[in-house]
């Protein structure tokens, strides 16, 4: 092939006219072209005949099987997977709303207008189910419930709880679903991202499909926190792909009226961010304030992380702990009383390297008995302990609560 390109580059590259043609020229050519060409197809001969064998052929078809197993795997990696949590009663005194501190109005209102008439439906649901089933109490069930249909009573199953960190709005959601019986998936919203285009979107519609078919055999609560890291306002500056994403996450709430088992509850420190469109009718109907806990609020909190769940301790003035704690949240205090146990458990942890060095009974039954949680404790521990609402903006959840009575 290189004869023949010389000759061309060089009867190109001639301006002058030549009045003759040099047939000799020509053959010598044409005969270099068949000896470059003879040349590489003796050298596909040799290739093939040395390389191309059965084993080769094998080998190149079992790196095609590796690489498909490689792809399929790393697809199903990328495919959002979902854990649904049940929940199970360990202790009736922090179970369902009986754990829950404060809030009495609120849970007033969720045990009346959401989970009366959701356990109600649950119930009828799970009585048709049963093979050995009481006839005349589900008849008499499925009267009441005809009877409650024909008011049209609207049971929110979307809600958007916000307020500042800490206060336990994942929290609730869990004593919702414990108050309910019902499954929980819970998945933050930034999750969903990936770098790959159009991938978020494939993983927000394969994870809603997936928690539908879960919602098949008995109610869920889906929790969808941090939602304004996905359905943020969007500008006229967003990419075509931020907004595919809110897209796909609107069509898939739009289509949750085929899960009627499903309950959605998203929540969010920052309301304000979030787009109008998710706040709409149909998806997450009811919008609740899960506010800093008030004075009644923190006193409970404190003896539930202490006393109901049966930590040592001497002498504990809940209400004077109350008072110290102002503006603190459930996360605060939460932590303020895991960090007193920490530090009244210490001489425990202490006499455990003690023991194969001839250790008296009584000297580690009275330890244990001096190990308790005090006031000097919880004190010191209040102490040092800054307000996670120390620095957050409370204006944007007052004006966010204004707006939306309006």
């Amino acid at each position: 092939m290189a004869g023949f390109d010389d000759f061309f580059q060089n009867i190109s590259q001639n301006t002058r006219k030549s009045s003759s043609f040099n047939l000799d020229d020509f053959e010598k050519e044409l005969k270099k072209m068949d000896e470059n060409i003879k040349q590489a197809s003796d050298l596909n001969d040799f290739l093939k005949n040395s390389f191309d064998t059965p084993e080769a052929r094998q080998a190149g078809e079992n790196l095609k099987i590796e690489e498909k197993k490689a792809k399929n795997s790393t697809d199903e990696e990328k495919k959002p997977t979902i854990e649904i949590r049940y929940p199970k009663n360990k202790d009736s005194k922090t179970y369902g709303f009986a754990g829950v501190a404060g809030m009495a109005d609120l849970k007033e209102e969720l045990k009346e207008n959401f989970i009366k008439p959701l356990k109600f439906k649950f119930l009828v649901q799970n009585m048709e189910k049963q093979e050995n089933k009481d006839e005349k109490s589900l008849e008499l069930y499925k009267t009441l419930q005809e009877a409650f249909e024909k008011f049209k009573v609207g049971i929110p199953t979307g809600m958007l709880f916000y307020g500042p960190p800490g206060t336990g709005k994942t929290f609730l959601t869990k004593k919702l679903a414990e108050e309910l019986d019902a499954g929980m998936i819970e998945k933050s919203v930034g999750e969903f991202g990936s770098s790959y285009i159009h991938e978020t979107s494939k993983n927000i519609k394969n994870f809603f499909t997936e928690a539908k078919k879960a919602s098949e055999s008995g109610p869920i609560i889906l929790f969808l926190d941090e939602i304004d890291s996905l359905v943020s306002k969007r500008t006229s500056l967003v990419d075509s792909n931020k907004a595919e994403e809110v897209s796909q996450f609107l069509q898939e709430f739009n289509a949750l009226e085929e899960a009627p088992n499903l309950i959605v509850i998203a929540a969010t420190n920052r309301p304000d961010h979030l787009d109008s469109a998710i706040l709409r009718s149909g998806r997450l109907d009811k919008k609740i304030y899960i506010g800093p806990p008030d004075f009644e609020a923190r006193k409970e909190l404190f003896q539930i992380y202490i006393e109901k769940t049966e930590r040592p301790n001497k002498d504990i003035d809940f209400s004077k702990l109350a008072e110290l704690t102002e503006n603190f949240v459930a996360a605060d205090i939460e932590h303020i009383c895991d960090e007193a146990a920490r530090q009244a458990s210490k001489n425990i942890l202490e006499l455990v390297n003690k023991v194969d060095t001839n250790l008296d009974l009584k000297e580690v039954k009275k330890t244990i008995k001096n190990s308790v949680i005090t006031m000097e404790i919880m004190e010191k521990e209040i102490s040092e302990t800054t307000s996670s609402l120390q620095y957050v903006d409370m204006s944007v959840y007052n004006e966010w609560l204004e707006k939306s009575k309006n």
